[in-house]
């Protein structure tokens, strides 16, 4: 049997499939819930892939793309005296199905902190392609995770394009598992973003340009009947005052704030502020309220630009 290259079109079609089936099947404590080498269950068919790598070709790419895939941003988080007490990273790579990306911010508690909340991970996760014109990208399937010892909570979204159809689903394991799912219609000319997708787009300017004393009104749609966030970027008179109060000033050049649903970031405001450099990096951001902790921030330490880095793991 010889087998004939995928084209992009086919392979992200079966990432798609890949992805709306689990979202149906994936259930607490069931043989589906970890996807097996080359294997998805399809409303009770099952639909087996090749174990080599389906892309035979580098994917298609434009600028946004080239300008962030492999990029990764590290972030030493703290609060109140600690100046340590986790750490968090954002990675932009290829998965192994041709046209199809993953984005990731993953962070943990560290230290002393790290006991005291059992070993606390959270981490949000996109797969994500570009839009039909190739000049942004657009989410396939979101899905935000918490974790500490003895719990764990999963909560996703799924774009299903061609259902023109949201699906919100929420697993949460503790002494007993349970689950959730429900739906909601796509609306024709809408622009739909998760938060990841949002976080590359704006960065890339598809809002348009950074400037101060505007605010933007930008889609994201991450919970139902929620569909958009303010972003507000300062004047350069409140930018000032706040800058006055930062120890090391470099790379802060625009100061921001904006609001998201308080249980996406276990705050009791959901409120967010923080410093963009010139370039759109986020350098600085500041979670205020969070339970437990109060004002929690995270400082960028590092920064690698991107390399074309590419996965081989199932999505």
């Amino acid at each position: 049997m010889r087998w004939e290259p995928l084209s992009r079109t086919k392979t992200a079609s079966i990432a798609r499939i890949a992805l709306y089936s689990r979202e149906i099947v994936e259930q607490p404590g069931s043989s589906l819930s970890t996807p097996r080498a080359g294997k998805w269950w399809c409303g009770g068919l099952c639909l087996v892939l090749p174990e080599v790598s389906l892309a035979s070709a580098p994917a298609r790419s434009n600028g946004i793309v080239q300008k962030f895939l492999g990029e990764e941003l590290t972030y030493q988080i703290g609060f109140w005296l600690f100046n340590r007490c986790g750490e968090a990273k954002t990675t932009f790579v290829q998965t192994e199905y041709q046209g199809v990306y993953r984005a990731t911010l993953a962070g943990r508690t560290l230290g002393f902190v790290d006991v005291v909340l059992g070993r606390y991970r959270y981490s949000y996760a996109s797969y994500l392609e570009l839009s039909p014109k190739g000049d942004r990208l657009r989410p396939l399937r979101f899905t935000l995770t918490k974790k500490r010892i003895g719990k764990e909570s999963k909560y996703s979204v799924t774009f299903n394009y061609s259902k023109k159809q949201l699906i919100f689903s929420r697993v949460t394991h503790n002494q007993e598992s349970h689950s959730h799912q429900e739906t909601q219609p796509m609306k024709e000319g809408l622009i739909y973003e998760d938060y990841l997708t949002l976080f590359y787009n704006f960065r890339y300017g598809c809002y348009g340009p950074i400037q101060r004393g505007r605010t933007y009104h930008l889609p994201l749609h991450v919970h139902k009947g929620m569909s958009s966030i303010d972003l507000s970027i300062a004047s350069r008179e409140e930018e000032e005052k706040h800058r006055k109060e930062e120890t090391n000033k470099k790379g802060k050049d625009f100061f921001l704030r904006f609001r998201v649903n308080r249980e996406d970031v276990s705050s009791n405001s959901g409120d967010i502020e923080g410093w963009l450099s010139s370039d759109a990096t986020p350098v600085k951001g500041t979670i205020k309220d969070v339970i437990l902790f109060g004002d929690l921030w995270g400082e960028l330490i590092a920064r690698k630009a991107g390399a074309h880095r590419k996965i081989g793991r199932k999505i």
